[in-house]
């Protein structure tokens, strides 16, 4: 062999690129003539796979057209082209760097030899690059988005201090723009203090420089603005470290909480607030005393008040009208209290009032003024249904070891005395303005009661009640209609008939009657009576049904005198009986509406009368 042709096949198999070698006839078609070893194990090609074939012979005639399209380029330009190309080979899918190199011989090409060069690693790497740099891009601009849109104040940084950046909302709570405090030191443009005791406070971006690690702003700080405002703000503060973990800048975000901070309080007031009064409530008053002993004030007057007949008021009239109440009990405590003095709810129908700094002589013009301002609050031309009238009771700390929640218990001790004492002659006051109420507003006039009371007293002495017995007759029989105090007056002056839903709330007065009685210690002996001062002897009458002799006596002697009066007497409505037509209806009624031996009885009264 010529020794030439063994050095070219040396040399050609030795290279570490993989070479291929291309015969170009005079139809320009390209077949293979050679590849070397390089070629061989990294496309999976020995030479008898490929020598002698065209490109679309040996990769098929898509693939082989695209490789042939690289050669003809080299051909038709007569010099080398290079170009890279990505090929499924059998030993895999690679990219190539390819150089085509014609060889011409007596002028035309003949030959192409072509050196690929494997670059799949080196374009796997440049692509992971690529998407690496755009991710980071990305995350850049999506940042830069985020810190301009997101709703907290951002500012950041260097390792010095020296503001790099601020966003948007940073802009908006300080008034600073990122232009006016690029590279100035932050403690400089942002100036903190304490809401508490207005004084300067260190910088977040210090703290974190100095410790190396996340902090936070103390609670009640104040950021002051560049027109000079002090808003209340909530900030952290964040080291910004490199990989290594040595800090290069830190990190501040903030909001301004100024309507927050203003939130909370007004939900702590309303949770130191009465909801029905407006007063301040028991919890808040617990606090307030803590701090006056704390504080150590001297003297300090405490006055108790409870709503007398409150109850009463809340069964008669209803709970809106005891609401009502309420609130001018409210109104009478706390007017005229002075700065430091607290009106509180203390809880149901007492009241408790604080007056830092008030000795006995200012407690005691201060109670007289309260029992004043009741009086006033009951005028007549004020539209309420019941009377405000208060229980008072006080007590003074006058020494620094007197302990304020036993000078409340004294306090209260002193309006239960004068509760009790004060009890008898406001009761008295109490039924006489429910009478004085319920003749206003029905046909109950006081002459009504009393003949009634006459005609019940007479039964009740020839039936042989004892004087006890009478006396309890003689006042069920003044008040057994008490309980229609609570029913509304376009109900009771009707001059026509009651619709069934009218006559069901006209049937409730005996309850409410009940109800007074019982509240009323007077009146609690006749309460049972008032209750069912309209059942009837057939079981018919109201409210439970009751019959024959299960019906109280003094009821059923009610029943007949209150009866026989109303149909002598006159209404809007009709003209009065006369007595004989009267006392027929009463006669025919015996047994049904009537207990016999009680219309028996009152007959002969009527008789006696007559002659």
């Amino acid at each position: 062999m010529d020794p030439r042709v063994l050095s070219f096949d040396v040399i050609f198999n030795a290279t570490q690129d993989a070479m291929f070698i291309v015969e170009v006839d005079d139809n320009g078609t390209f077949r293979y003539l050679a590849n070397n070893a390089a070629h061989q194990r990294l496309a999976g090609y020995s030479i008898n796979d490929i020598q002698g074939k065209r490109p679309e012979e040996v990769l098929g005639e898509e693939l082989g057209k695209i490789v042939a399209s690289g050669y003809r380029k080299a051909l038709e330009a007569g010099e080398p082209v290079e170009y890279e190309e990505t090929l499924p080979f059998p030993a895999g899918v690679r990219t190539w760097q390819v150089r085509i190199t014609p060889v011409f011989v007596n002028g035309k090409v003949r030959y192409l030899v072509g050196a690929r060069k494997d670059i799949t690693m080196q374009k796997k790497a440049e692509r992971e690059r690529e998407s690496h740099l755009k991710e980071l891009l990305k995350e850049k601009e999506l940042l830069k988005i985020t810190l301009l849109s997101i709703g907290d104040g951002v500012v950041t940084t260097d390792n010095c201090g020296k503001i790099t950046s601020v966003n948007r909302a940073a802009e908006e709570i300080t008034g600073w723009k990122a232009e006016e405090v690029m590279g100035k030191p932050f403690n400089e443009v942002f100036q903190l203090f304490s809401e508490k005791s207005g004084k300067k406070v260190m910088d977040p971006v210090s703290k974190v420089l100095k410790k190396g690690k996340i902090v936070g702003l103390a609670n009640h700080t104040a950021l002051l603005t560049k027109n000079g405002r002090k808003i209340s703000i909530a900030d952290s503060a964040s080291p910004i470290v490199n990989e290594k973990g040595d800090i290069y800048g830190v990190v501040v975000i903030f909001r301004d909480i100024t309507k927050e901070r203003a939130m909370q309080q007004k939900m702590l007031d309303l949770s130191y607030r009465d909801f029905l009064t407006g007063l301040y409530n028991r919890r808040y008053v617990e606090e307030k005393i803590s701090q006056l002993e704390k504080e150590n004030i001297v003297p300090v007057s405490i006055i108790m008040a409870d709503v007398n007949g409150l109850k009463l008021a809340n069964d008669v009239f209803g709970h809106l009208e005891g609401d009502f109440i309420l609130k001018k009990a409210s109104f009478v405590l706390k007017k005229g209290l002075r700065p430091g003095g607290i009106a509180a709810r203390w809880g149901g129908d007492e009241f408790l009032v604080v007056l830092p700094n008030a000795d006995e002589q200012f407690c005691r013009k201060f109670v007289n003024k309260i029992r004043l301002r009741c009086k006033n609050a009951n005028s007549p031309d004020n539209d309420q249904k019941f009377q405000l009238n208060l229980a008072l009771g006080y007590a003074v700390k006058k020494k620094s070891n007197e302990n304020l929640r036993k000078l409340i218990q004294e306090a209260e001790e002193m309006m239960y005395k004068n509760k009790m004492a004060e009890g008898r002659s406001f009761r008295h006051a109490v039924i006489k303005a429910l009478l004085s109420t319920l003749s206003a507003k029905s046909m109950e006039t006081e002459e009504h009661a009393l003949r009634i009371k006459d005609l019940c007293l007479a039964i009740g002495v020839k039936l042989g009640l004892s004087a006890a017995e009478l006396d309890e007759l003689s006042l069920f029989a003044m008040l057994h209609d008490i309980g229609k105090v609570g029913i509304p007056e376009h109900i009771l002056l009707k001059p026509g008939p009651l619709s069934q839903e009218e006559w069901e709330v006209m049937k409730r007065h005996p309850e409410i009657g009940f109800r007074i009685a019982q509240n009323t210690s007077d009146l609690v002996s006749i309460a049972k009576y008032i209750l069912h001062h309209h059942e009837r002897w057939d079981g018919k009458g109201y409210p439970m049904g009751l019959k024959g002799k299960e019906i109280p006596l003094l009821c059923r002697i009610l029943a007949v005198a209150d009866a026989y009066d109303a149909m002598t007497s006159e209404r809007p409505y009709r003209s009065p009986m006369t007595k004989d037509t009267a006392l027929l209806e009463i006669r025919n009624n015996s047994g049904s509406q009537f207990d016999p031996k009680v219309v028996e009885l009152f007959l002969e009264i009527m008789q006696h009368e007559d002659n």
